[in-house]
């Protein structure tokens, strides 16, 4: 099995039964973006609606051949991520049953706790095995079945006229138990249990939380039991390891040298249009320029587009005289530049760290205009955003370092050679200024966007 296969498979069943296009409640609309997380979402409806990144779909393929590696997926907050590393479990799961089907002649079992991949959200030492113990934990019936054994091989020459649960290990009383053979014992057992555990996986996929800018220190102690839990699995058949990682913390780690990373990079625009069009068969009841508008706010992420597709519809709907459809106008109205600069606030700190919320407004509002009114020259733009031209300077300058614009510049006579182009004075270069790598039309972005849901 293949990514392309996997790909196909979500197309078929996309395909499978489409209804015809009638209008849609409006509060089906507000449950379906207000599911802004992975775990909130159906399997079944997810894998009806994704698309597979090119990211993502490399991931695949380097796992079908790779042995004992490490693979970080690298993207911003909400953009996709968990849905990720959920598309990655279901493929291989349904490719081991197809192998356990074709090994068997007949259908092979199918279950989390049977396939050999786990994926489980990072849980810190001192959460870990209380969620491990109460079931909670995406890995707790692989656990608790092979804990459970070790248990009940301490406990029955200690109480040998029990019965212990043998066939059904996960359901010894653990609490009791561990009373029996002594704490000591049982966190030992406990620790070599998981180790175990996820020993017998090939495929071990770790979805990390997100952090806000002053969690760095959190995410480097995160790092460092997730290194531990590595080096303990040994080095005889170690399986494959994807981590879910936050593109805004990726950095200055050791571990991060020994991963193979691959960036899941923000959507296009349209292909957030295409989701909305995919799962409800229309744009309504939002014009198709107001979508575009919410997904450029977005830019790229997911998460806020959902979020700013509800905003945008209780705005709607608490005018007296609403108009028919969701217009440009009532979008510009619902999402404010104050709430962009907060939805972009761990993006921008690095860029503006002295300058703090000042320089993060004034990067959105350039932005925003420039989606408005496409290509500007500076003095435009300063005139239009007030800003004193030596300001927005430096402003552009850190924008385009990171890409978030490119500019471009033109001489005033066409006729002047290369060589005198690069001499000529700055007054009479004029800068054209368009959105950059993040833009929707711009030629660097256009690599691979990350999954539609």
């Amino acid at each position: 099995m293949t990514a392309t296969v996997s790909a196909d498979r979500v197309d078929k069943l996309s395909k499978a039964s489409t209804p015809p296009a009638t209008p849609v409640p409006i509060s089906e609309i507000y449950t379906w973006a207000g599911q802004l997380s992975s775990e909130s979402r159906s399997p079944n409806s997810t894998i009806r609606f994704y698309v597979w990144p090119d990211g993502v779909a490399r991931i695949w393929r380097q796992l079908l051949t790779m042995k004992g590696g490490i693979i970080g997926l690298v993207g911003l907050q909400g953009v996709g991520k968990s849905t990720a590393l959920l598309m990655i479990y279901m493929a291989k799961v349904i490719m081991a049953d197809k192998e356990r089907r074709d090994a068997s002649g007949k259908n092979g079992a199918n279950g989390v706790d049977e396939c050999e991949v786990t994926l489980f959200k990072w849980r810190r030492r001192s959460q870990l095995f209380a969620t491990l113990l109460n079931g909670t934990h995406e890995a707790s019936l692989s656990f608790l079945r092979e804990y459970g054994s070790k248990l009940i091989e301490r406990l029955k020459p200690m109480f040998p006229l029990l019965s212990f649960p043998e066939d059904y290990p996960e359901r010894l009383n653990f609490d009791w138990a561990e009373k029996r053979v002594g704490r000591g014992v049982a966190e030992r057992l406990r620790s070599s249990t998981w180790v175990s555990t996820l020993r017998k996986k090939k495929l071990i996929l770790i979805d990390m939380p997100d952090y806000s800018k002053t969690d760095r220190r959190q995410m480097v102690r995160d790092l460092e039991e997730i290194y531990w839990l590595w080096d303990s699995l040994g080095l005889a058949a170690k399986p494959n390891l994807v981590i879910a990682i936050q593109k805004e913390m990726f950095r200055d780690h050791y571990f991060l040298d020994k991963m193979w990373s691959v960036e899941l990079k923000p959507l296009k625009a349209e292909q957030m249009l295409e989701a909305y069009s995919k799962r409800f068969k229309t744009t309504e009841p939002f014009t198709e320029d107001a979508l575009l508008m919410l997904a450029r706010m977005s830019r790229g992420i997911f998460r806020r587009f959902l979020r700013y597709i509800s905003l945008t519809l209780v705005s709607w709907e608490s005018q007296k005289a609403r108009s028919k459809l969701v217009n440009e106008a009532i979008v510009k109205k619902a999402i404010t530049t104050e709430r962009l600069v907060e939805d972009m606030e761990l993006e921008l700190s690095k860029l503006f760290p002295k300058q703090g919320d000042l320089g993060s407004y004034q990067s959105v509002q350039l932005l925003l205009h420039l989606q408005a009114h496409g290509p500007q020259g500076q003095t435009q733009l300063a005139e239009a955003l007030e800003i004193q031209e030596y300001q927005l300077t430096r402003l552009l300058q850190k924008l385009e370092r990171n890409r978030y614009i490119k500019r471009e510049k033109k001489q005033r006579q066409a006729s002047q050679t290369t060589r005198s182009h690069l001499r000529r004075p700055a007054s009479s270069i004029r800068h054209s200024i368009s959105r950059g790598a993040h833009a929707n039309n711009a030629k660097a972005s256009q690599g691979d966007g990350g999954g539609i849901l």
